[in-house]
């Protein structure tokens, strides 16, 4: 059943346009940005920690009732529409294509423009190459969601996209907003790099993940992003070649996503999922 929904879930997201009041980054902010009368709830909801538990309750709402009904079809479409609404991300979609598109007839200011909002769409602030942005957003839009509900079912996927998309509560500072989205992309980053070493140069990325482990480069965006320059040769062709990179960056991606596919229907077929 969840191999079911995971490939209808990225069939339709290929497929259907979701508008984008149905987003659940937009679902989730506008939970966030309800308004109540009750004087209690409301002083609640400006505590750092009640404004956190607040953006959950809908996901855990969702899983519970699922939960407590029992059908199977119902958990199949809710679980499939949970990973859809997760995973839209029409911006960087766009921007990849107009990247390409403009890189390919030489006009650089447009090229600038879309690796712009590819940087916007991956939520960084440095100047991160364009595979590096690719990986970041391949991580945390789609491979991330496809994990946890592997794991831990539509509440898996429902918490782990309102910790991604939810503002940061008003007063949790900065770098424990930081230390809590290490965490939540910590196994994810490592399950997709070790796919990798698989589809890709093993002997050359296997030292650099097993330091990943340890935590060696500090932060996820770091590991990600030296494994996969290990596991694929990601220089470009030449030095006016901006695309070649995006390319087998979104090769490696694919190849990565269908190893797992295929991990997850093995677990199903032999009984484990």
């Amino acid at each position: 059943m969840q191999l079911l929904a995971i490939i209808l879930a990225y069939a339709l997201e290929r497929t259907v346009t979701v508008g984008k009041n149905w987003h659940w980054r937009r679902l989730v902010l506008r939970w966030q940005h309800l308004e109540f009368e009750h004087t209690g709830l409301k002083e609640w909801k400006q505590n750092g920690l009640g404004q956190l538990v607040w953006a959950l309750i809908p996901a855990f709402l969702i899983a519970f009732v699922v939960a407590l009904s029992g059908n199977l079809l119902l958990h199949f479409i809710v679980g499939t529409a949970a990973i859809v609404l997760s995973i839209q991300c029409p911006q960087a979609r766009n921007a990849y294509k107009e990247y390409l598109d403009s890189a390919n007839a030489g006009d650089t200011a447009q090229t600038a423009e879309a690796l712009r909002q590819l940087r916007l769409a991956s939520g960084r602030t440095d100047a991160a190459p364009v595979h590096d942005l690719l990986l970041w957003i391949h991580l945390r839009q789609y491979f991330a969601v496809l994990l946890y509900y592997v794991l831990f079912g539509i509440v898996g996927v429902l918490v782990y996209a309102t910790l991604r998309d939810m503002r940061r509560p008003r007063r949790t500072s900065s770098i424990n907003w930081q230390r809590a989205q290490f965490m939540i992309d910590w196994l994810p980053t490592r399950v997709m790099t070790f796919g990798f070493l698989l589809v890709g140069n093993f002997s050359k990325a296997a030292g650099i993940w097993l330091s990943s482990v340890g935590n060696i480069p500090g932060d996820n965006f770091s590991a990600l992003t030296k494994i996969a320059a290990a596991a694929e040769n990601l220089e470009p062709e030449s030095s006016d070649d901006v695309t070649s990179t995006a390319l087998t960056t979104v090769a490696l991606l694919k190849r990565n996503l269908l190893l797992f596919i295929v991990f997850i229907a093995v677990f199903t077929i032999s009984g484990w999922l």
